[in-house]
């Protein structure tokens, strides 16, 4: 294979290339999920690519229905099936109408319409299998580290992370961004005490302001309700302070400049190394803010993340519907415990049995036939977890038919 070659991509018809080919099955309530979860079991036994996402309330939240629109149109994405109950605020019509304008696979119905779960459940199935035979004949072309984009996070953090896993994620991402492809972080909540340094990497004064903003955000939203970062288990694992974490999470971002601040749902138009902004713009309630892991690596491949690399120290075993979950630890204890979940051990760089350029270049190697189509650990055991928590914020180059 040609070294600058990343792997043979899945071309979209409206230019972007995926590293997967999925059918994604979405539900727009809680009360169509069973059925969704149903018609994707059905195709997950006999060895098909088909995921399930959605969300869970019938209200109506503008940053809900922008994630699931940039879900449906995601390069991993090939055909998207929509599913309401059929009184919700959320209309299935325009998810998928969205998804066929960019050229995906596209179908809808209600299942009150359709006569209920088990004709919902029969329907779904044929739409799915038309849809996978046609997902057959999607052309395969050259995908190159130029049109990748990858995320960065970190969960059940100890003192490993920074000086190992994070470290190294943030040696993957200068490569990437040195190579002309798209990282995304994010995390400002485990970035308090860092605001100086975050501040010093925007590429010019007005993100350097966007960063400054966003930090003062975090900050007030963490105070205001208490929810400071760093938890017992972390504690349990060797970190002191919030400062202490903040270090080693903000590490895995890598050293190069940040392009750009992004909101939820909002893709980089440019390349190199970007941050995300989850935490919410007005209306801070934390009874709609779930912080978790698989929901903000949901937020990351929103904003257009082929792959996500989540770094942990005491262990993790989470996925997600849409793109692949590199686990990566740097204690070897977490590892030889838990080597059915996490795909990367970087305790190397603790014991000095390997350099950060060697380490990376393996990275780098796993990475790439992870494009090409091999599995990770979360991916072989089935996990796709991930919750569409309510969040408000002002939507930032929105197209006018994303808006409602």
């Amino acid at each position: 294979m040609n070294e600058k070659i990343l792997c043979q991509g899945y071309q979209r018809r409206d230019g972007t290339k995926g590293i997967r080919n999925k059918v994604l099955i979405v539900f727009t309530v809680e009360c169509s999920k069973y059925v969704c979860r149903k018609i994707a079991e059905y195709f997950q036994n006999i060895g098909e690519d088909v995921e399930t996402i959605g969300s869970h309330s019938c209200l109506h939240n503008q940053v809900n229905i922008r994630r699931m629109l940039k879900y449906c149109t995601h390069p991993n994405v090939g055909g998207v099936l929509v599913i309401g109950h059929g009184c919700e605020y959320t209309y299935p019509s325009m998810l998928a109408k969205e998804a066929e304008r960019s050229g995906r696979e596209a179908a809808w119905f209600y299942q009150q319409e359709a006569g209920g779960t088990k004709k919902s459940i029969i329907r779904g199935i044929t739409i799915v299998q038309d849809m996978l035979d046609k997902l057959k004949n999607v052309p395969r072309i050259p995908m190159y580290i130029q049109d990748l984009v990858i995320g960065g996070e970190c969960g059940g953090s100890d003192f490993t992370s920074g000086l190992a896993g994070n470290a190294l994620i943030g040696s993957v991402f200068d490569y990437v961004a040195d190579h002309g492809g798209t990282a995304v972080f994010e995390e400002l909540s485990e970035g308090i005490g860092l605001k100086d340094y975050l501040v010093s990497r925007g590429i010019d004064d007005k993100v350097k302001q966007d960063i400054a903003n966003a930090y003062d955000k975090t900050v007030d939203f963490c105070s205001a309700y208490g929810q400071f970062s760093i938890a017992p288990g972390n504690m349990d694992g060797g970190l002191t302070t919030i400062e202490e974490k903040s270090m080693g999470a903000m590490v895995k971002s890598g050293r190069r400049p940040i392009q750009s601040v992004l909101k939820i749902a909002q893709s980089p138009t440019r390349k190199g190394v970007h941050l995300l902004d989850v935490i919410p713009d007005e209306k801070l309630e934390p009874a709609h803010f779930i912080a978790a892991d698989p929901s903000d690596m949901l937020d990351l491949i929103a904003a257009g993340c082929h792959i996500v690399f989540l770094v942990t120290g005491r262990g993790h075993v989470v996925g997600t519907p849409v793109s692949p979950v590199v686990k990566v630890t740097g204690n070897p204890r977490t590892y030889n415990r838990m080597q059915d979940d996490i795909d990367f051990c970087a305790a190397g760089l603790l014991d000095g049995t390997e350099s950060m350029p060697d380490m990376t270049e393996r990275m780098i190697k796993k990475l790439r036939s992870i494009c090409c189509g091999r599995l990770t650990n979360a991916e072989k055991m089935g996990h796709r977890e991930g919750i569409l928590y309510f969040n408000y914020q002002d939507p930032v180059n929105v197209p006018k038919c994303w808006q409602f």
